[in-house]
């Protein structure tokens, strides 16, 4: 199991220095780009994708109970672990391809919770939330330490991982199926 983590107040002072370096690398060429508008209902509002090739994507807003919503609907969080599943799993392919590991089906799933952090006033506001994933990956016709090997290795070369890197915690556990 990995656990990456930064708090507020590291996280403040990145920010600062972050305007002189960047956290990784730069992009040296972009693939494709990826393009979403949410409009003035935020978290109980619309998002709807927009471009060239975007897939028609359309979706209803609407708070998670937990966070005084009627539910419901989707909401940021929920589409941010939708899309770190998919890209953890086929990092997580692509790098026992690259490693020479034979695996069989695998799946992943995602838990983002949004939660507060502190009550240090951040941009203005007396608190400071933040997010934490766990990511489960299960892989069939692997042992356990493999799976939890193959798990690590997409860990670092997954983009979601690596943009939430130091920014979040992220627990990455692998099992075998």
């Amino acid at each position: 199991m990995l656990r990456i983590g930064r708090s507020c107040r590291a996280l403040a002072r990145a920010q600062l220095g972050r305007q002189q370096q960047h956290s990784f690398g730069s992009l040296s060429k972009v693939i494709f780009t990826a393009n979403a508008e949410s409009d003035v209902g935020t978290r109980e509002g619309k998002v709807k994708s927009f471009g060239e090739h975007h897939g028609d994507l359309d979706l209803k807003l609407e708070k998670h109970p937990g966070h005084g919503g009627k539910g419901g609907g989707t909401n940021p969080e929920e589409l941010f672990a939708c899309g770190y599943a998919a890209c953890f799993n086929g990092a997580l392919r692509l790098v026992a391809e690259k490693n020479g590991i034979k695996i069989g089906n695998s799946s992943v799933k995602v838990s983002v919770s949004l939660g507060v952090e502190s009550e240090t006033v951040t941009a203005g506001v007396p608190l400071c939330v933040g997010l934490a994933a766990k990511v489960h990956a299960e892989i069939e016709g692997v042992d356990g330490p493999t799976a939890q090997k193959c798990a690590d290795l997409a860990h670092e070369f997954c983009p979601y991982s690596r943009a939430t890197r130091g920014n979040m915690d992220v627990e990455v556990v692998g099992t075998a199926k």
